[in-house]
């Protein structure tokens, strides 16, 4: 019971941690925009950075919760368990 309280607690923080880099994202992207509608320049230029730091955003979404599960708790249980595997093979360690 208690490693999955742990273990809820720690994909709560990752979730709060991707929400929060998400509403920076957001914050950014309206900035952007208000200042290419606000500047004299006939081009368009907003979305350029709205692009590259989205892909940043999705990276770390990707890395924080990852994508169905890939790198999910369960996962994390299986490396868990290859690395006792072989700590408990090793003679040395």
């Amino acid at each position: 019971m208690n490693q999955t309280r742990e273990e809820a607690l720690r994909y709560v923080r990752r979730k709060r941690i991707f929400y929060t880099v998400l509403g920076i994202w957001i914050a950014l992207c309206l900035m952007w925009f208000a200042i290419d509608m606000l500047d004299d320049s006939s081009s368009l230029w907003f979305y350029w950075p709205m692009l590259g730091t989205g892909i940043g955003v999705a990276i770390a979404g990707i890395a924080l919760l990852g994508i169905g599960g890939v790198f999910g708790a369960d996962w994390e249980r299986r490396q868990i368990d290859k690395y006792l595997q072989r700590r408990e093979g090793d003679p040395g360690g």
